[in-house]
């Protein structure tokens, strides 16, 4: 054997060799990700509700110079009392009215029985160009 071809000279040269894991360490870390990966997935799923409350921006109308009307839903689970945050902007993105909203506990029996719908009137300072419902938050009781 030459003395370029000793795996000791190669090593001192060149480094050691990196060994690749084996097929069956791979196997199990891929295995071990992809259930982590879908106990992440469950745990989000089962927690969906309570990401509630949600909104949705209907509609508005601008009556005059000082007065608007939001159109929203709100989704929310049956027993919580929320909160929502309802604004008329002006053509600069200002607040020119705002008023928060409180819609209490209601009654239903299906998950599509969540979103209520709901009208605002407000008194704006000049003329808006838009309303939105800026947030909606859980009211603890």
């Amino acid at each position: 054997m030459s003395r370029a071809a000793d795996p000791a000279v190669l090593a001192e040269r060149y480094g050691t060799v990196r060994r690749r894991p084996s097929r069956r360490l791979r196997t199990v870390l891929i295995s071990l990700a992809l259930i982590a990966a879908l106990g992440l997935g469950v745990w989000v799923v089962a927690d969906g509700p309570s990401r509630l409350p949600e909104s949705k921006d209907v509609g508005y109308d601008i009556v005059s110079d000082s007065e608007a009307s939001v159109d929203f839903e709100v989704t929310k689970e049956f027993d919580s009392t929320v909160r929502c945050m309802v604004q008329v902007l002006d053509d600069s993105y200002a607040v020119v009215g705002a008023d928060t909203v409180t819609v209490g506990p209601h009654t239903g029996d299906d998950v599509s029985e969540r979103t209520q719908s709901f009208t605002v009137d407000l008194r704006t300072e000049r003329r808006g160009v838009t309303g939105v419902v800026e947030s909606c938050w859980t009211v603890e009781t």
